[in-house]
């Protein structure tokens, strides 16, 4: 292992720490240690100092923009809660760094050791807010999702050491443990898969994610599900890249979604919270990408790959965007109660144009990246059964199911800005930070540019260059509707550490 070349893990964990330790006397400062930390593995992977697998860069651009916004985002938010944020700040940005790192690492130390301690991490994630409060919360995470996903990946090395030696498999790259399957009995690979499921939020036990994701606070629900969900999908791949599974573990990977992606959309339908409501699609959409691992196995499609990636870093991306909608909610009527919201696209101009991007986004209207996936979705698993490939039909009939779902309960989330309730006599003046408006635009705009990077993943084909007109055509009208209602983002005010203004 070149250590001058690991310099990026040090500088990747340090120049954010520091800046959230600096945050509430040097603001502008820690932006920029904290953005640039950020940005430094993937400035190292772009000169070619780190060699990585084909799917983990996909992976370090999920992490890296969503970081970038949610730590903006929680900055503002913590400043109108608590006036000083310096341990929110360190607790979010040691989870966004150690997350990067995961995604960008080569060897099985290296992500081992990242696994480990960003389930520690984890924890005060779920503490932050809410403290010994929600201490039953975070010991059930530990139990039904952190122990079943350390087994897993211990695994991986224990099985691995069998062929390259028990130091050896921890060093070697993953490039080079990649280069020939390791074939497993159906023992080994439940094992190697179980953990990683139960990390996506997989029947059965599935039922710590709607518990950790809605008793966090909605910074940390953002990360949860925009990113620590996604590293089940991302070992699930070191897994397949790794080992030949038992073909039957695809047969059970594929009831479980299929269980767990009906029961979410089902659940979104009768929620009358609205962070219940983005809670509960998440297993929706977990549920899809589990079918599509076993699509995957079983029938051995490459774009079948490619299309799980581009779910995965469209979810995440959406899923943040999300749940910092929330956070603004709590900010703006101090509640997500849906039939105690209506007006808040009255109150807050701003605020609307997030969720309309939002519902876009997760409804799967264009310009939007949720829009591109779906499309190519059906497309896809449509053209795999009319070819004979019947292992597709339940993959083709979820989505298709997801897709008029997904309508219905994202129709929920925007009413709670404009739906016929009536505002308070005195409408509250809009509460949203400098810092928060520019997280929270930054990754609402950027999902418009994720469509066209998307595209280009993708082989040119009438299909795509179709898709690519409707983006294109719908783009405009998306920024014209989200221009208009545009505020003025104020000046950042600058605080005393009380959060008295100076």
């Amino acid at each position: 292992m070149n250590m001058l070349v690991k310099t990026y893990v040090i500088l990747a964990i340090l120049l954010p720490v520091t800046g959230a330790l600096i945050v509430d006397s040097y603001p502008r400062l820690s932006k920029v240690l904290r953005i640039l930390g950020f940005l430094i593995p993937g400035l190292f992977f772009l000169v070619g100092m780190i060699e990585l697998l084909w799917f983990q860069p996909y992976f370090m651009l999920l992490s890296t923009i969503a970081a970038v916004g949610l730590t903006l985002h929680t900055e503002g938010y913590y400043k109108v809660i608590y006036g000083k944020v310096m341990y929110q700040q360190l607790v979010m940005d040691t989870m966004l760094s150690l997350i990067i790192l995961l995604f960008s690492s080569e060897t099985l130390i290296e992500a081992i050791t990242l696994w480990i301690v960003l389930e520690l991490v984890s924890v005060l994630l779920i503490l932050m807010e809410k403290g010994y409060e929600n201490y039953p919360v975070a010991i059930k995470y530990l139990v039904f999702c952190a122990t079943p996903g350390d087994i897993s990946i211990l695994s991986i090395w224990v099985l691995a050491s069998q062929k390259y030696g028990f130091i050896e498999s921890l060093l070697t790259p993953f490039t080079e443990l990649s280069a020939t399957s390791m074939s497993v009995g159906i023992l080994e690979s439940l094992i190697l898969v179980i953990g990683f499921l139960t990390k996506l939020g997989q029947f059965p036990l599935h039922s710590w994610l709607p518990t950790a994701h809605y008793h966090a606070p909605s910074p940390g629900s953002s990360v949860i599900s925009g990113l620590l969900l996604k590293m089940g999908a991302f070992s699930l791949f070191i897994v397949i890249s790794m080992f030949s599974l038992n073909p039957a573990v695809f047969y059970i990977m594929m009831a479980q979604g299929i269980i767990t992606s009906v029961y979410g959309y089902l659940m979104t339908t009768v929620q009358t919270d609205v962070k219940r409501v983005i809670v509960y699609s998440s297993l929706g959409h977990m549920g899809v990408v589990t079918m599509l691992f076993a699509l995957y196995g079983l029938v051995r499609e490459p774009i079948i790959q490619t299309l799980i990636v581009v779910y995965v870093v469209y979810h995440g991306i959406a899923k943040a965007l999300g749940f910092v909608n929330i956070s603004i909610m709590e900010q703006l009527a101090n509640t997500h109660e849906l039939y105690k919201l209506g007006f808040l696209g009255l109150v807050s101009p701003n605020a609307l144009n997030i969720a309309f991007l939002t519902f876009l986004n997760l409804a799967g209207f264009p310009p939007t990246p949720g829009f591109i996936v779906k499309f190519l979705l059906i497309l896809t698993t449509l053209s795999l059964v009319l070819t004979g490939s019947l292992l597709a039909l339940p993959v083709l009939a979820i989505i298709s199911f997801s897709t008029v779902i997904t309508v219905i309960y994202m129709s929920k989330f925007i009413a709670a800005y404009t739906s016929s309730i009536k505002p308070p006599l005195k409408i509250p003046p809009e509460n949203l930070n400098n810092p928060e408006l520019v997280g929270d635009y930054f990754l609402s705009f950027f999902t418009i540019v994720l469509s066209y990077l998307l595209l280009s993943v993708f082989p040119a084909d009438f299909w795509i260059y179709t898709l690519l007109i409707i983006i294109a055509l719908t783009t405009p009208l998306t920024i014209l509707i989200c221009v208009r209602n545009l505020r003025e983002i104020r000046e950042e005010k600058q605080q005393w550490l009380s959060g008295v203004e100076a």
